[in-house]
């Protein structure tokens, strides 16, 4: 997935997916690792979505194929690139449909939502467009058509089906959004890291690994790399630093969350710190991501390290760069392009290391992924089509085969165990194109269930790929360097160890000593919606701060850096980012309120 990782949580107090997540798709380089009816056979399932597909009806689905355009708001995806993977296939072969993505950054999602002219299915963030979809008479309530179509819906997920109708809906009571990822427990074991500091490793090695507490402490390796490194192997400028501008404040909000413990949820101008319910500024607070980003690039700069395309560069334009070897460190392992999948066999990479405060591990999310909520738009001409897409990826069927690829192929069941091939393993292992042209995991955002959910047949996760035994032996040979660096067998057990020994957290360590039903209430809050009036000023306050980012980023020397954030920060208070953010705390109080907690 390449989950563009906002950290917009499933829940009003886990602080996330953000993925930013991003992010997110899941399954780029980055953060790689950065998931249902019938147990992924034919035979047992429970809650099937419908009979398996013989191979008559097979046919008839190939020809009869419907191609499904799905609106997503995340400039630089690769699900069209691999749209003819086997995984593509076998969502063909089961449902008749072939999924194509048409990609829109915020401006262009909203002059779509303004045409009114939209693909058959809208992924978007529920508590930001939820009004304008609903009352636009953009989208349809999907109530009869999971009637008819969405079985496995209302057996697999019937606490988001239940709140989507009362929260969700715009006062109507009716379904219009499902987000995907749910997943109500955390996995046993943790998965490579996919956001985080995602460096070189290769020449973090070499410059002797040392440990990274602050964004100092980055900033000077990465300084040292840069003068060992100053080009790439074809001659290339190496930067240190860089970043996007295409998705509005997220290189200012989410890449500092390690070194903070600070995350926001349904807003860019708040952000809380993980357990906590009191939100501060984003704009007015010294101690927010914002703040902290702006000295971190503002220090960057004037150790010649930022990209000085980097205020103007779009998203697409950063991961070339970032393909071509040319940055140092980035954000997550997905925002590194195609690098890794390029040097899978020469020992070339990067991986996110362990770094701040914070490791961005597994999740309890039983609402989901909110800001990537999918809903059928009014314009599409096959809405029961994609009402049957939607019951697939909720489905413990479809969702495993989106992670874990297709039975006989990938994986075979043995003695009612589903486990692995050796081939798969090996693909996993080898990672890069030829794992990314299998189709498995490509976008963890277009999967409804968790790669942790278990299927309840066999009682293996959904993605198979996340059982110790594949976890060690997928690991790439990068992965499996970085692991025994740190005295692990897989990468992800080198963070399992610093949680358990205290030395990080989790966006799930403030539940750990909570009951099911504590952690149940806790994350089915529901999130802040905003009123017109407060989207206005949210919009307003984020391009006043892309603006003043831009000066204090750019300062001359300390004293200008210095000037300029105390007229910023005038300039955030009288543009009313305080009264904001009160406003929100008011609104975060009164729905814990109304959800029964304090």
């Amino acid at each position: 997935m390449r989950k563009k990782a906002t950290l917009k949580l499933g829940a009003m107090m886990l602080a996330t997916t953000s993925l930013l997540l991003s992010a997110c798709s899941g399954g780029n380089n980055g953060n790689n690792g950065n998931n249902a009816s019938p147990s992924a056979t034919t035979s047992a399932s429970a809650g099937a979505s419908s009979a398996a597909a013989s191979p008559s009806a097979s046919t008839e689905a190939a020809k009869d194929l419907v191609t499904l355009r799905v609106l997503v708001m995340e400039p630089g995806t690769k699900w069209n690139k691999y749209n003819e993977s086997p995984v593509a296939k076998a969502i063909a072969d089961k449902i008749g449909v072939k999924i194509e993505y048409v990609e829109a950054d915020e401006n262009k999602f909203n002059v779509m939502l303004a045409s009114g002219d939209l693909p058959d299915i809208v992924r978007s963030d529920v508590n930001k467009y939820q009004k304008q979809l609903i009352e636009g008479n953009l989208i349809v309530p999907m109530d009869d058509l999971l009637a008819e179509h969405g079985k496995d819906i209302t057996a697999n997920i019937p606490t988001v089906v239940d709140f989507s109708k009362k929260n969700w809906s715009n006062g109507t009571g009716k379904l219009y959004f499902l987000p995907p990822q749910v997943q109500a427990k955390s996995g046993k074991f943790v998965r490579p890291i996919t956001i985080g500091p995602t460096i070189r490793w290769d020449w973090y090695k070499e410059a002797g690994a040392p440990e990274v507490k602050t964004m100092d402490d980055l900033l000077n390796v990465v300084d040292q790399i840069v003068q060992k490194h100053p080009k790439t192997d074809d001659g290339k400028k190496v930067y240190g630093v860089s970043m996007w501008q295409d998705w509005g404040l997220w290189p200012y909000t989410i890449p500092p969350i390690i070194f903070t413990n600070i995350a926001g949820v349904t807003s860019d101008l708040t952000m809380h710190e993980t357990g906590s319910t009191k939100f501060i500024s984003t704009l007015t607070d010294e101690t927010s991501n914002f703040w902290t980003a702006m000295k971190f690039y503002f220090d960057a700069n004037q150790r010649g390290l930022l990209d000085p395309d980097s205020l103007t560069m779009k998203n697409n334009d950063y991961m070339a760069k970032a393909t071509s070897g040319q940055i140092v460190v980035g954000p997550a392992t997905w925002a590194m392009g195609d690098f890794n999948a390029q040097h899978t066999n020469d020992g070339k990479g990067f991986i996110v290391i362990p770094a701040g405060k914070y490791a961005w591990t597994g999740e309890i999310r039983p609402l989901g992924w909110q800001d990537k909520s999918y809903s059928i738009s009014k314009s599409s001409k096959n809405p029961e089509k994609a009402m049957e897409f939607l019951n697939y990826i909720y489905s413990y069927e479809g969702a495993r085969t989106m992670y874990s690829g297709i039975e006989g192929q990938n994986w075979n069941l043995t003695d009612g165990k589903p486990t692995l091939t050796e081939d798969s393993l090996a693909l996993k292992a080898t990672g890069g194109i030829p794992l990314e042209s299998s189709g498995m995991s490509l976008d963890l955002n277009i999967i409804g269930l968790g790669g942790d959910v278990a299927n309840p047949q066999d009682g293996q996760p959904l993605n198979l790929f996340n059982t110790e035994e594949a976890l060690v032996k997928a690991a790439t040979p990068l992965e499996k360097d970085f692991a025994q660096h740190y005295g692990a067998s897989y990468s992800g057990e080198v963070f399992g160890k610093l949680i358990k020994e205290g030395k990080l957290v989790s966006a799930t360590t403030w539940m750990d000593n909570m009951s099911e039903d504590q952690v149940l209430k806790e994350n089915t809050v529901p999130g802040v919606t905003l009123t017109d009036d407060w989207k206005k000023k949210e919009a307003s306050l984020k391009e006043l701060a892309t603006r003043q980012a831009a000066k204090i980023i750019l300062a001359k020397d300390e004293a200008a850096y210095n000037k300029a954030k105390a007229e910023a920060l005038d300039a955030f208070k009288k543009a009313g980012a305080d009264d904001f953010t009160k406003y929100y705390n008011d609104e975060v109080q009164r729905l814990r309120a109304e959800h029964g907690l304090q």
